[in-house]
């Protein structure tokens, strides 16, 4: 019993680590043509803060210590919630693209450029608050349906 729960936390913390490394990876390429300022920085540690609390998160729902199958659920969840998450992500940054000219505009901002710079900053963010919510949500419904069980 002692090994399955040092197995489920080792599990938690090794899913939260993969999360991170894509994170981080993902932001290094970014790098290369994004402005680093203070906003770029602060959006990496906000990303790196919701990874943080929403793998915590749902690994707690999931029953902690005392749950199973952590890593095989949370990949299992992971892709259906990452095709949703991307596919509105492309969505959303369409419409933006398709309709920033009128939106972002000398008339409607002071200045557009760092106003089009926060709202696609804050979509970032957003998308990864509805990823690790979409698996919280999955998880929890997995945890419902096992008490059942």
């Amino acid at each position: 019993m002692a090994n399955s729960k040092v197995t489920e936390k080792s599990g938690m913390h090794y899913f939260l680590a993969s999360s991170l490394l894509i994170l981080f990876q993902t932001y290094y390429a970014l790098w290369w043509g994004v402005e680093r300022n203070w906003l770029f920085y602060f959006e990496l540690v906000v990303l790196s803060v919701i990874a943080i609390f929403g793998c915590v998160e749902a690994f707690r729902v999931n029953g902690g210590n005392a749950g199973s199958n952590f890593v095989l659920k949370a990949i299992c969840l992971s892709v259906p919630v990452g095709v949703r998450v991307a596919i509105f992500s492309i969505l959303f940054g369409e419409l933006l693209n398709l309709n920033a000219q009128s939106i972002f505009s000398v008339s409607t901002f002071a200045n557009p450029l760092q106003a089009f710079t926060i709202v696609s900053y804050a979509g970032f963010i957003g998308f990864s608050i509805l990823y690790w919510w979409l698996l919280y949500v999955g998880f929890s419904q997995i945890r419902t349906i096992e008490k059942k069980c």
